[in-house]
């Protein structure tokens, strides 16, 4: 289910205020936040049918709230954080996207469905390849 693969590979970037830290720890730090957040959603498995996707959407978008916040914390070195916040500002868009989403499908329109879905798959491809960019290996992957 296409929807599924979007919010599962929802990890991106961010660009906090705290103590910049060495481009090791920042990928370190930033690679776990994405996969203990990817994996939140992975335990909630699947929806089996388009029913469920509804329950499934609400219950997801929380959880990459919550991870694109903690990654948003994170002060990525000089040399990172030019792309580092393209890619959160590409996370943000899809964040937006996947809210329109959710009310999409709510809503049964399978049209803007299918658009927001679009919108997605294209902004989260680029941000994987900024975070891959940069050297993030949890961050810069699709779980599709």
């Amino acid at each position: 289910m296409g929807a599924v693969a979007v919010f599962i590979a929802a990890c991106g970037g961010g660009g906090g205020g705290g103590e910049a830290l060495s481009a090791e720890e920042f990928r370190q730090q930033a690679d776990a936040i994405c996969k203990d957040y990817e994996g939140q959603i992975n335990d909630l498995g699947s929806p089996n049918s388009l029913d469920e996707l509804p329950a499934f959407v609400d219950k997801v978008i929380p959880i990459i709230e919550e991870g694109n916040a903690k990654l948003a914390d994170l002060e990525p070195p000089d040399e990172l954080a030019e792309d580092w916040d393209r890619a959160m500002k590409l996370q943000n868009e899809n964040l937006d996207v996947a809210h329109d989403l959710q009310d999409a499908i709510h809503d049964q329109d399978t049209a803007r469905v299918q658009d927001d879905l679009t919108k997605l798959n294209a902004t989260d491809q680029r941000s994987n390849e900024i975070a891959r960019k940069i050297g993030l290996e949890d961050c810069g992957q699709s779980n599709t």
